[in-house]
């Protein structure tokens, strides 16, 4: 029997992006976000 699919309630924050935004974007705004971490330390 297969699984239910999940409603979009229950989805975490990274499904939800997944669910939202084309890759591209995702990897963009991940290394925009992530930026100053890297020079931080």
């Amino acid at each position: 029997m297969p699984k239910k699919k999940k409603q979009d309630i229950e989805l975490t924050k990274d499904e939800a992006m997944k669910k939202l935004f084309p890759k591209k974007l995702r990897d963009k705004l991940f290394g925009l976000a992530h930026e100053k971490d890297k020079e931080g330390k």
